[in-house]
């Protein structure tokens, strides 16, 4: 009994810890065992993965055939332009345009030389500027339309024949909208003020490349079917935030805090409508990142 004891004891150490090979190789076969059973689980992970990919860029594929599909069933299809945004999509370039370009001149352009009157001086110039463009363009032809039926609007079945002819040849229309001459009297209008970047040619080609990204935008607004409506005027008034209308320009807003709107919000139709695309706000106290 004895010696079945200091056998056992044999296999600890002083400080009762297991020092028998036998429990050593036990324990290394236990964690090899573990690791192949996690590598098998990490390889089916990676195949898991790389089968989503593939049905993900199938479903891709998918959406582009039926986003083709649905425009061949609108009404008055064949005068309808092809690359024409969808509604859908046209809210999506909002978005888009809001995040990447206004946020990159916001901070890389106008924070580093102006307060915030000099901010919502930029982007209310410009909105204002580009949708009264836009509005001049069209008035003459739909005024004499009015004119010619005797009618008091066009809304209703012509305005959608129109929109649909627009829609054919926008990217045209685009260049005689948006010629390069109205476009400098913008830019002039704002350096008048502003004087941005000194006023340097680098820094005009900035501005000019934002207005005709942003006037591409407002043009589709006009012309989508429904329409869009960007309400621009509240560029630069005070609002109590509320999540449902609001979004940070930057930094962290409580609900019902005061905040002033630098971006403006779109709705469809009017700008009773629907929101398509929340107003971009700052904090009233704002500190500029200069």
């Amino acid at each position: 009994m004895k010696q079945e004891l200091r056998d056992d004891n044999d296999d600890y150490d002083d400080d009762g810890n297991s020092e028998n090979p036998k429990n050593y190789k036990d324990e290394l076969r236990d964690t090899k065992s573990k690791l192949k059973v996690m590598t098998t689980k990490f390889n089916n992970v990676k195949k898991e993965r790389d089968q989503l990919q593939k049905e993900n860029k199938q479903l891709q594929e998918e959406i582009l055939t039926l986003q083709s599909s649905l425009r061949q069933m609108i009404p008055g299809f064949a005068n309808t332009g092809s690359t024409f945004p969808m509604f859908n999509e046209l809210i999506t370039n909002v978005s888009e345009f809001y995040k990447y370009d206004c946020e990159d001149i916001f901070f890389d352009l106008l924070c580093p030389g102006l307060n915030m009157k000099g901010i919502i001086l930029f982007y209310y110039t410009s909105f204002h500027r580009l949708v009264e463009l836009v509005n001049n363009y069209f008035a003459p032809s739909e005024n004499l339309l009015k004119k010619t039926a005797c009618l008091n609007t066009l809304e209703g079945p012509i305005m959608n024949v129109l929109r649909k002819s627009y829609q054919s040849t926008w990217k045209s229309i685009i260049k005689q909208c948006f010629p390069p001459n109205s476009l400098n009297e913008i830019i002039n209008e704002i350096q008048s003020h502003l004087k941005l970047g000194g006023c340097s040619a680098d820094t005009n080609s900035t501005i000019n490349n934002f207005l005709q990204k942003m006037g591409e935008l407002v043009l589709c607004f006009y012309i989508s079917d429904p329409p869009v409506a960007v309400n621009y005027k509240t560029i630069g008034t005070k609002v109590v935030y509320n999540p449902l209308k609001h979004e940070p320009l930057d930094g962290f807003i409580k609900n019902k805090e005061e905040c002033i709107v630098i971006l403006p919000s779109t709705h469809k139709i009017s700008v009773d409508g629907e929101i398509t695309s929340k107003a971009l706000v700052l904090q009233v106290n704002y500190e500029i990142p200069n």
